[in-house]
């Protein structure tokens, strides 16, 4: 049979074909080749014994007339393999309708980049937070059944095997692998010692580097340094353009950052929960305002991207606080976070607010016991609390995320809705709420038209600075935004403790810092031709306006906080490497 996916195009049509093949036992003959295939790509890490016990139950089961439903990875495999042979003869905008179909979680990767998370090995926490579950063989906060855990569990927190079975899973599902965004989870990295940190990182740039050759083209001689492993990603097939780790406010330092400019770090996300002193305090938060405003500025005057992890729904705040703090989060010099994670609290087993929960009750700091009439908020009551707030969200914050994935048999009490997010957006379509943070704005993978872009500029104070977030929008469609760059010029406040240290101290004298520089569209594998936004030069022109306003505020020098994989693009615009950023003279 021939043109079998030459009506599809959408989700219904899609259904139809998996069933067409269930049926027609000459097609689900071409999908067990595939499968097959694909399962020695899914267990590359896994005994040849496993995968052909595998396939002898599956052969078995379709013996008995008993067929599996084709998955959209199978399909995009037999779809371009039929493309090939000749099987399916449509047009190159047919092709890629199909495509984009058939790819699974296409969000993934349509922000310009493809995320990939792994996760530390269980390890103490500094905190004693309430709110925060402990599991055995977690991290603590982390819990086995997350999907992220899950696989780290499975893969027995190895950072180099978590990497490549994640690589492997999203190339199956057809998710470009060549720029790489990889998030370090599992609570406080800082904490591990130094020793674990340079292994977990130097693993994941091994398994980057590595995992585009074939397996006896890869080196078995003297294991290479961080700064070798680095340097090979800079044109490896695989390349991570962002590296970030999670941190409690209150251990950041010039030392700590210094430490993680080395590893290559290039965003680093902090529990701040919630600006209320007093909410701070009866969850056991044990930090300041003032604490997470130092670290802030700190990370900032260092060019790191940083996300807030905030907390509604804490004991102790109601939902006019935890709108106000968000509104708190810019009307003053001390935060404008540039992008959050908004995780609503829930109660979990393991933790001490459960305890307190079922028993009504908990021990206060001077030791005796008081009544606890915590009500998490409803789910109608939850959704209007992040519609206010996020009414309160600047241009220049991105969400990140509206809600944890955590599985609803983990929870006591407290929302179970796993797409809360999609809830808030159908509520703010209700009342007529346009939202403005860059995550709702991004063009994904639109095409674009130059001429409908136009420069707007947001210039905003910190305590020893001023940023500018610069950004293409089109006016005509609610702001759509196809590229970015935060820069920032900031005074000589820091620049005798940047000096102590070998990969800060370029960053004195009047250099002016690039933060980050972002463009959105379809990922495009390198040196490929297209008409999204990652290919007509948006970035290119960001980088010029940035330095044309550093050179206007007399600054030397501009420095750019680069990822690894990305040191390539911006020596083409004239940068050179020097200690851990791209540096080019303004003079």
């Amino acid at each position: 049979m021939e043109n079998i996916f030459k009506k599809v195009r959408t989700e219904k049509d899609l259904n139809n074909l998996k069933r067409l093949i269930t049926k027609t036992p000459e097609l689900y003959r071409e999908i067990l080749e595939i499968r097959k295939e694909l399962d020695k790509k899914e267990h590359f890490l896994n005994t040849k014994t496993l995968v052909k016990k595998i396939l002898h139950i599956e052969k078995k089961a379709h013996e008995r007339g008993k067929t599996k439903t084709p998955t959209n990875s199978e399909l995009l495999l037999m779809f371009q393999k039929r493309v090939e042979d000749g099987r399916e003869s449509l047009d190159e905008e047919a092709k890629k309708e199909v495509e984009q179909i058939l790819k699974r979680l296409k969000v993934r990767s349509n922000s310009g980049v493809t995320v990939v998370s792994l996760l530390t090995k269980p390890y103490p926490c500094p905190g004693r937070c309430i709110y925060c579950p402990t599991e055995a063989r977690m991290p603590k906060s982390y819990l086995s059944k997350e999907p992220a855990a899950a696989r780290a569990l499975a893969n027995n927190f190895d950072p180099y095997k978590q990497m490549i079975s994640r690589l492997k899973a999203l190339e199956i599902n057809g998710h470009p692998i060549n720029k790489l965004e990889v998030i370090i989870i599992g609570g406080t990295f800082d904490y591990y010692k130094k020793e674990y940190q340079e292994w977990f990182v130097k693993e994941i740039f091994r398994a980057a580097n590595e995992y585009k050759k074939e397996r006896d083209k890869i080196s078995s001689s003297k294991p290479l340094s961080l700064v070798e492993l680095q340097k090979e990603n800079e044109t490896a097939e695989c390349r991570i353009i962002g590296l970030s780790t999670e941190t409690r406010p209150d251990y950041i330092n010039f030392e700590t950052l210094n430490w993680l400019r080395y590893l290559g770090v290039t965003k680093i996300e902090i529990g701040v929960q919630h600006l209320n002193q007093n909410v701070l305090d009866f969850n056991k938060r044990e930090m300041t305002r003032e604490n997470i405003a130092q670290a802030t500025e700190m990370m900032r005057s260092v060019g790191f991207k940083f996300v807030y992890h905030m907390m509604p729904n804490l004991p102790k705040s109601n939902p006019e606080m935890d709108v106000q703090m968000f509104g708190d989060l810019y009307n003053s010099k001390d935060f404008h976070p540039d992008m959050l994670k908004i995780y609503p609290c829930v109660i979990l087993k393991t933790s001490l607010l459960y305890k307190m929960f079922t028993k009504k009750e908990y021990k206060n700091e001077v030791g005796e016991m008081s009544g606890f009439d915590y009500e998490p908020y409803s789910d109608e009551t939850l959704i209007k609390v992040l519609t206010d707030a996020e009414r309160e969200i600047k241009n220049y914050t991105r969400v990140l995320r509206m809600i944890r994935d955590i599985p609803a048999t983990y929870i006591l009490a407290s929302s179970k809705k796993s797409n809360m997010r999609e809830l808030v957006d159908e509520y703010q379509k209700k009342v007529g709420f346009i939202q403005k943070d860059i995550r709702a704005r991004e063009i994904r993978d639109s095409e674009v038209d130059d001429k409908d872009f136009n420069l707007r500029i947001t210039e905003y104070e910190t305590n020893f600075g001023k940023e500018f977030f610069l950004e293409y929008i089109n006016e005509k469609e609610n702001d759509k935004l196809a590229g970015f760059c935060r820069l920032r010029l900031q005074n000589d406040h820091f620049d005798k403790e940047l000096s102590k240290y070998e990969n800060l101290k370029v960053l004195i004298d009047k250099t002016a810092l690039i933060r980050e520089l972002h463009v959105y569209g379809t990922v495009k594998r390198f040196g490929e031709e297209g008409n999204q936004s990652q290919h007509i030069g948006f970035g290119k022109r960001l980088m010029a306006e940035a330095e044309k306003i550093a050179k206007e505020n007399n600054y030397k020098k501009m420095a750019v906080i680069s990822g690894i994989g990305v040191r390539e693009y911006y020596k083409k615009l004239g940068y050179y490497l020097k200690g851990s950023y791209m540096i080019k003279s303004l003079e």
